[in-house]
């Protein structure tokens, strides 16, 4: 089984990362600076939410595959399941089904649906919604489309039932539907209503047809986004009838907004040069939550300097992780102990065993001729990524070799699996993850040249057919294989574990409640006001 268009998403999230103008807030990032009083509540119900850049593509839940537009799919859309809110762990939760049953091959998921469920339009949702809302995504054939193309057939025995089969086992298909670009649910009368020539595209770029919390009220995209409570909703409500969504296309302008209090909340927009400016802030409220994202190195063995695996390991074992980590990162990240995110093994047995030996990485360049280059790349405008790089670099110059960091455009990164040896010889990234919580969706998107985000081609076919294998069964133990195999090759380190960075004026409440470790977005129906 594979599924080859995995991994664009990611490609989409190193995008947004590098776009962010990270030296701009230098001159605001210093430590100490509490000024300004805590801000008032808003009294007319607005939550004012603000973006980093423009959401880039239209919020159609089968269309949109990057991460600032969430905030609005996942507060105007539902799916069937989703990934709990406010654990530290891959959790699948109850969302517009409340139970579902699968079978012992991972072929049959029988989902028991929500009652008293109803559309923005008014229409009630019923189980033929889900067969609806498959066939739009499959016709739609946007990034995620992977997600459904192993369904069979969808059954509707009754309203509260559906039943879906799948052509071949997949015990990450629950992991597809809790995802945050996974299947929403659509209105069938919206979206006949205003099929047009295109599957509803056009209609769905300034309207929404879900059941979620929130409508989109008004849209002006490239400026801002206006979402009303959906006073229909079957969960929770929250006292904010409005949410704007500003643009901003700069962060300090986006940081100044905040201070003054124009801003409710900002997330995962600021870099981690900001944070010790509200960590420990008696008028802001600074939140670290875990996500499914690391910082990686990886290493293009097309490249005369690492034709050898000894050269590869060497020079990961030259990397201070511990160090590095602390350094650069900071308290958004901690070192990482495994080879697939925190907790997508339980109990942590895809242990990371590579060990911090610079020795290695001496004896390697003392058999180099004398000025022996080579270049560590990392995105461009991926400050963290960009000190990595150089810190590295410059330990391997100590060494006689002369080694550089340099910037490279995404659009170049993405390029380089057509022909590896255009690439650096190593490469940091600064921050990067899976679409879900699953290990296949870790390990084939990194690992597997068709994956997506295996910048340099890197693989083994063996590797590529355990993870096949394991997907059809859910065993952990094939996955521990898979990866304790990947890592001898020497072209990965999974560097770090990331958290998301919300601030938040101190008034706003339920933060960490509306948070879920699928998505760098929140849950505005969990947001309320501190009394």
């Amino acid at each position: 089984m594979r599924f080859s268009s995995i991994g664009r998403r990611t490609r989409t999230l190193l995008v947004a990362a590098a776009a962010v103008p990270l030296f701009a807030l230098a001159a605001c990032s210093g430590g100490g600076d509490d000024s300004g009083a805590p801000k008032a509540a808003p009294t007319d119900g607005t939550l004012t939410v603000g973006l980093l850049g423009d959401i880039g593509q239209p919020p159609d839940p089968d269309v949109y595959y990057a991460n600032n537009g969430l905030a609005i799919v996942l507060n105007t859309y539902e799916g069937l399941v989703q990934y709990a809110d406010d654990k530290d762990s891959v959790e699948i939760a109850p969302r517009l089904a409340t139970t579902w049953d699968v079978n012992a091959d991972n072929t049959v998921f029988t989902f028991h649906l929500r009652q008293g469920v109803t559309f923005h339009d008014g229409t009630p949702f019923t189980s033929a919604a889900v067969k609806v809302a498959f066939d739009r995504r499959t016709a739609v054939k946007g990034g995620a489309a992977y997600m459904v193309e192993g369904v069979k057939d969808v059954a509707t025995p009754d309203d509260l039932t559906a039943v879906v089969t799948l052509s071949a086992p997949n015990s990450a298909f629950l992991d597809y539907l809790a995802s945050p670009f996974g299947p929403k649910m659509e209105s069938p009368t919206a979206l006949a209503a205003n099929a047009g020539s295109d599957d509803t595209q056009t209609y769905l770029q300034t309207h929404d047809v879900g059941t979620g919390p929130y409508t989109i009220a008004a849209a002006q995209p490239g400026t801002s986004w206006t979402l009303k409570r959906y006073d229909g909703y079957w969960g929770d409500k929250s006292p904010f009838t409005t949410v704007q969504l500003p643009i901003y296309t700069d962060a300090s302008a986006l940081q100044l907004a905040f201070d003054h209090g124009d801003v409710s909340a900002v997330v995962a927009a600021l870099p981690s040069s900001s944070l010790k400016k509200y960590e420990g802030s008696k008028d802001y409220a600074s939140y670290l939550l875990p996500t499914l994202q690391s910082a990686l190195v990886t290493v293009n063995p097309t490249k005369e300097f690492f034709k050898s695996q000894q050269a590869r390991l060497a020079f990961l074992q030259s990397i201070d992780q511990k160090s590095l980590v602390d350094q650069v990162l900071g308290n958004r990240s901690e070192p990482a102990t495994t080879l697939y995110a925190k907790g997508m093994i339980p109990g942590g047995a895809d242990k990371q065993e590579l060990t911090y030996d610079p020795s290695v990485m001496e004896a390697y360049a003392k058999t180099l001729p004398a000025g022996t280059d080579m270049t560590i790349g990392f995105a461009s405008g991926n400050t963290n990524a960009e000190q990595m790089a150089n810190i590295q670099a410059a330990k391997l110059q100590a060494l006689g070799i002369k080694a550089t960091a340099a910037s490279y455009p995404t659009s170049q990164v993405f390029g380089w699996i057509n022909d590896p040896t255009q690439g650096p010889d190593a490469f940091f990234d600064g921050n990067n993850g899976p679409d879900g919580g699953s290990p296949y969706m870790w390990g084939h998107v990194f690992w597997d040249a068709s994956g997506g985000i295996n910048y340099f081609g890197c693989e083994v076919p063996e590797v590529n057919a355990q993870l096949d294998r394991a997907v059809a069964t859910g065993d952990d133990a094939l996955y521990v294989a898979a990866a304790e195999e990947y890592a001898k090759t020497g072209c990965y380190y999974n560097l770090s574990y990331n958290k998301d960075w919300v601030l938040a004026q101190k008034w706003l409440t339920g933060v960490e409640q509306s948070h879920n470790i699928g998505a760098n977005e929140l849950d505005f129906s969990k947001l309320g006001i501190a009394q």
